[in-house]
């Protein structure tokens, strides 16, 4: 399994007080087709879980995952052993209006 992890704090690198919402989009650019589970915690417990699966060469969205300007962790786990054919991408929005755009080079990564 392959794990990234995104974590938003209070005057961090990436600052939670500016986010209040975020799009998720997974890109398999790989042959293999494989499922993501993607948990979203607040400091007081999980707030967000879903699965996807994301097909060879497909691209996936999951839009709004709501996390209302708190600290907050995306964590995404894949049932693939390497990290290279998986592409994502977050768009951060705060009352809608798109504030940044994070990629693999913000998450860390576990192969």
């Amino acid at each position: 399994m392959s794990i990234f992890r995104l974590d938003a704090v209070e005057y961090g690198r990436i600052d939670a007080r500016y986010i209040q919402s975020v799009d998720l989009t997974i890109t398999n650019t790989g042959g293999e087709a494989f499922d993501v589970l993607i948990h979203g915690y607040y400091p007081h417990g999980v707030y967000y879980v879903g699965l996807v699966h994301a097909a060879a060469g497909a691209t996936v969205t999951v839009p709004d995952i709501t996390n209302q300007n708190l600290t907050f962790s995306l964590l995404l786990v894949t049932n693939i052993n390497y990290t290279y054919s998986t592409q994502i991408t977050v768009h951060a929005k705060n009352q809608g209006q798109l504030v940044a755009v994070f990629s693999n080079s913000d998450f860390y990564a576990i192969e």
